[in-house]
């Protein structure tokens, strides 16, 4: 029996030196049934260009214009669906791969049809001694998620395979029936915590989310938040408004006022220190306006300049 197919799917905005990088590490892959699509979201960096000079078989998908995270990734995932994958295996641009990743994560999705998505453990491309991130665990405190693993040495406790809230985007590979069952990513979160809520909701559907520490990808310190880069992502924007966006949606009405008064508290310490610390300050009021966007529904992406 052929070994279920898995469709790779790599976003790119304005990532042209990352995408590269990215796509001369394909090679490395030892599953034997795989194929990967490039989901460009309107980059103007040249990426499609320098795409398609130097892996001229390289499929990739244009976007008109920036669609984030969630709608760029929709748009690959409905394309793999649609060329008959089994699994869908999302790669942030700013990532390089182990040779085993596909098969560790095809290994454990394979051991029980309830597991509707798996994921890697990211470990930092610039030291790979630390870990990037592993997983996430939901926690309605001063920060709606807490990001196990993050910036730490690896170690033995978080090579494990083990159920958990939620697997981050980035190596996270998700299974046929979940998606269908589930949907794709909320387009209202543009980007950051929309893998947390897909998670929630495919957990609430009946699905298992589970991370495979076994399975590795490298990945970039900063990605689209690089401000080096000409349109940094504004992440404190982001995080703030999504935050509410999922509590809203997912929280019960304890877990709700326990976020809220606790995010504001917190705020509100880090914005009286910001003020002794000019270049802080104006970080946390995007953070604050992210927030108060997100209660009302508003996402103003041209101001942010993201299209």
């Amino acid at each position: 029996m052929a070994e279920p197919h898995v469709a790779i799917v790599i976003l790119n905005w304005n990532g042209k030196d990352d995408v590269l990088r990215c796509l001369s590490t394909l090679t490395r892959i030892r599953y034997p049934n795989w194929s990967a699509t490039v989901v460009d979201n309107a980059s103007f960096d040249g990426s499609v260009e320098a795409i398609r000079q130097q892996f001229p078989s390289q499929r990739v998908l244009v976007m008109e214009k920036n669609l984030g995270f969630c709608g760029g990734n929709n748009r690959g995932i409905a394309d793999a669906l649609d060329r008959g994958a089994d699994y869908v295996l999302l790669l942030n641009n700013d990532t390089e791969l182990h040779p085993e990743l596909v098969s560790e994560l095809v290994r454990v999705a394979e051991s029980d049809c309830r597991i509707g998505a798996v994921g890697a453990k990211n470990i930092l491309l610039e030291d790979h001694q630390i870990v990037w991130g592993a997983y996430g665990e939901l926690k309605y405190h001063r920060d709606l998620v807490h990001l196990v693993g993050s910036r730490v040495p690896d170690g033995p406790e978080l090579t494990v395979v083990k159920d958990v809230d939620w697997v981050i985007g980035n190596g996270m590979m998700m299974r046929r029936e979940a998606i269908e069952t589930v949907g794709g990513f909320d387009e209202n979160f543009f980007g950051y915590h929309e893998d947390v809520d897909w998670c929630a909701r495919a957990r609430k559907a009946g699905f298992r989310i589970v991370y495979n520490g076994h399975a590795i990808i490298y990945h970039r310190g900063f990605g689209a938040a690089n401000p080096a880069r000409p349109r940094p992502f504004p992440v404190l924007y982001f995080l703030g408004r999504n935050s509410i966006l999922f509590a809203r949606k997912h929280a019960t009405v304890p877990q709700l006022c326990k976020f809220v008064t606790l995010f504001f508290l917190g705020v509100s310490w880090w914005m009286v220190a910001g003020v002794f610390r000019g270049d802080r300050l104006k970080s946390y009021l995007w953070l604050v306006r992210g927030f108060l966007d997100g209660v009302t529904g508003r996402l103003p992406l041209r101001e942010l300049g993201l299209q």
